[in-house]
């Protein structure tokens, strides 16, 4: 009996019948280098894939998708183009080898992501997994994956390597004779190959048909379902130095171009990338030198460019820079490594930047579990003395209560225990999104509107003392949500709260400062925000920066003489939230050291949709307004912004206006008063790539300019 996982798949027994019958079909075979033919002569008339094809007879079209050096992780960002876009009615998987080398943690889900899309495709094909192991049928934990995953799925396997070890110890070959290198099958292995294929696919065919079974619930999660690919022109950085255009390009990826290279040590390209893993996909050989990347704020990670092993040509690499990741918008910087091989004018190449776990709304999992709001005692009311508030905050529906409609409001507190809950309510239609960190670690938590919830950690936190901040994300106009307080372990306590920043700093302003659209991936929405981040937009960056409590006080489509909806700024600029009968808001407990405003895109923007111009009392209004600012905010500094969007340059009367308030109110003695003009700006609104180089500019000026 053959050692071959032959499941009755009624896809495939289906395709069988139609060669059968002489009825032409597609068969496309995706994999890595033993996919494309190498080490068979030539590879593309002697390689498995087409010795197959050739065997099942006259009627089948062959797509060979292989590439050689890619795994499946690469497989899945080429698996539509390559593969899908072509309507393949048999699709054979090949891996095994090149996972073997892929990041462990990895392997399972890029592999399984493969099948998924392929078993949900519009018009899905029959699919058999290859699972191919080096001479003498070693290593196997990634076929081991693959196989299991075959069966999970019910789909027709072909463990070669069991296939292969039958026949050797039988005598019938030796494993000797099918390579003339460990990796690498010659032209004898891929005739076995092939052999083995063609039995398992004629074995699959005598099976007895059974139903389609649905699609069963994934293994290794679903990330690599949802990926995006950078590379050519996508792949283009919102920074960079010492880099250019250029590097050796994959010859068998069909439509590849050419990525980023450099040979100078201080070489460095900042992109804006989406996703719960990323990675790069570099160059490697015994010619190359070495880079390091990271996401965010992360480590530092390792792109082995230099690997000696790689003599006479050139690999490429799939290493994952960042795991575990919130999935949505990050920044991914790469720079040239200094190592030894500084000034060997050797290049350090980079091709593609890959990312998956770009989740929908219903895959993003949470840290917290919902449960039942009860009576019960324990809770710690939100005005307790020992939670630390900082911005905007105002008294919740409850005496003990507090609403949190600005984004970047924010609650710091200290605790024991290993046990955290928080209680929420909402009057308001809109879902809150919050940050919840504790100890470092971020956790997204949706608070849905109009509801009462509670939302326990789902796992236990460790022994000992623990940092929180809760920091509200989503801008005022779309969610309001109120804290009733939290409830910690048995036992635990609250402690002191952090100790207050040194500094404080208040934004008022529109979308770019509320941080609307700043993670959207493609065009601006307003359907989902959980990727709309007011706390990475780019008055809460500079905050953080400089080491300042940030206080935000923006809404979408607002101006001063002009606006998408109802409100105006001068009407909800000093309430508890953007609503006309919202309560004013007390004078600030401790008042802020600088005031910053940015306000104008509206203005212009609005009218100018309708073919009208801004309003001609826009340069009075705007200084009335600062004025307004500057009588709530006595002894701040006062910064007026201009732009992130395209306003200021398509409109002289928004700088001329704030030009003038700054002289006016110089003029009168006012010697707190500064102007900027941002750089950085986008035509839509501003991604965090943006909103970053806005912070780096904004960070800058205040340093060298308004705190020295």
């Amino acid at each position: 009996m053959l050692p071959v996982i032959a499941h009755a798949e009624p896809r495939l027994q289906a395709v069988m019948k139609r060669l059968e019958a002489g009825e032409p079909i597609t068969l496309a075979t995706l994999g890595g280098s033993i996919t494309t033919g190498y080490a068979a002569q030539p590879p593309r008339e002697k390689g498995w894939a087409a010795l197959l094809a050739k065997s099942l007879g006259p009627k089948v079209k062959l797509i060979n998708a292989g590439v050689s050096g890619t795994d499946s992780a690469a497989g899945v960002q080429r698996l539509q183009s390559q593969v899908l876009d072509k309507s393949p009615d048999l699709v054979i998987v090949e891996f095994g080898v090149n996972d073997q080398w892929l990041d462990p943690g990895v392997r399972g889900s890029s592999y399984e992501a493969i099948l998924r899309k392929l078993l949900a495709a519009k018009k899905p094909p029959a699919v058999v997994v290859l699972g191919l192991t080096q001479q003498g049928n070693q290593a196997r934990d990634a076929v081991e994956i693959q196989l299991k995953l075959a069966a999970h799925y019910g789909l027709t396997a072909l463990d070669f390597g069991r296939w292969m070890q039958a026949r050797v110890e039988t005598g019938q070959d030796r494993w000797a004779s099918l390579y003339d290198e460990p990796v690498h099958p010659n032209g004898m292995g891929h005739q076995r190959i092939a052999l083995a294929l063609a039995e398992t696919l004629r074995a699959a065919a005598r099976t007895p048909a059974v139903a389609a079974a649905p699609v069963p619930e994934p293994l290794h999660g679903r990330a690599h379902e949802f990926t995006r690919l950078l590379t050519g022109d996508t792949l283009k950085p919102y920074q960079v130095r010492g880099f250019e255009r250029g590097g050796e390009v994959h010859p068998e990826w069909t439509g590849q171009q050419p990525g980023w290279v450099s040979k100078a040590n201080d070489a460095e390209a900042r992109f804006l990338v989406y996703g719960s893993e990323v990675a790069v996909f570099h160059a490697e050989s015994e010619h190359y030198r070495n880079l390091e990347a990271r996401v965010d704020d992360g480590p530092w990670v390792t792109l082995q460019g230099h690997v000696a092993d790689r003599k006479g040509y050139l690999g490429w690499h799939y290493k994952v820079v960042g795991r575990d990741l919130e999935p949505t918008a990050h920044l991914l910087q790469v720079r040239v490594k200094r190592d030894e091989w500084a000034g060997s004018g050797r290049p350090a190449s980079l091709l593609a930047v890959m990312s998956a776990g770009i989740l929908p709304p219903a895959l993003r999992a949470s840290d917290f579990v919902r449960e039942s709001p009860t009576n019960r005692p324990g809770l710690i009311p939100a005005n307790d003395p020992q939670l630390r508030w900082v911005g905007r905050v105002g008294a919740g529906p409850l005496p003990s209560s507090k609403l949190m409609a600005w984004s970047g409001s924010e609650l710091r507190a200290r605790f024991t225990g290993r046990d955290l809950a928080l209680e929420f309510s909402s009057t308001h239609w809109g879902t809150s999104h919050f940050t919840v960190e504790i100890d470092g670690r971020v956790n997204p938590l949706a608070v849905p509107g109009k509801d009462h919830t509670v939302w326990r950690l789902r796992e236990p936190l460790a022994d000992g003392e623990h940092t929180l901040r809760l920091v509200k994300r989503t801008e005022g106009s779309m969610a309001e949500a109120s804290l009733h307080g939290l409830r910690l372990a048995e036992g635990g306590k609250l402690l002191a709260p952090p100790p207050a920043r040194p500094l404080t700093l208040a934004f008022y302003g529109d979308s770019i400062t509320a941080g609307a659209c700043n993670g959207d991936v493609a065009d601006d929405q307003y359907d989902d925000l959980y990727p709309h981040d007011g706390t990475r937009a780019y008055g809460a960056v500079a905050a953080a920066r400089l080491g300042a409590d940030y206080v935000g006080i923006a809404i979408s489509g607002i101006g001063i003489t002009a606006t998408w909806h109802d409100l105006l700024m001068p009407d909800v600029w000093n309430r508890v939230a953007p609503r006309k009968d919202a309560a004013v808001a007390p004078a600030d407990v401790r008042a802020p050291d600088v005031v910053l405003l940015n306000l104008g895109q509206n203005d212009h923007g609005f009218p100018a949709s309708k073919g009208q111009p801004i309003a001609a009392d826009f340069g009075p209004r705007y200084l009335a307004f600062v004025r307004q600012l500057r009588g709530r905010h006595p002894q701040a500094k006062i910064v007026l912004l201009m732009g992130g969007m395209s306003a200021p340059r398509e409109q002289p009367a928004i700088p001329q206006a704030v030009e003038r308030a700054v002289q006016t109110l110089r003029g009168e003695g006012d010697a707190k008063v500064w102007s900027y003009r941002f750089a950085a700006f986008a035509w839509a609104h501003p991604r965090i790539d943006v909103h970053a180089q806005m912070a780096d500019e904004l960070t800058r000026f205040l340093k060298d300019e308004v705190l020295k």
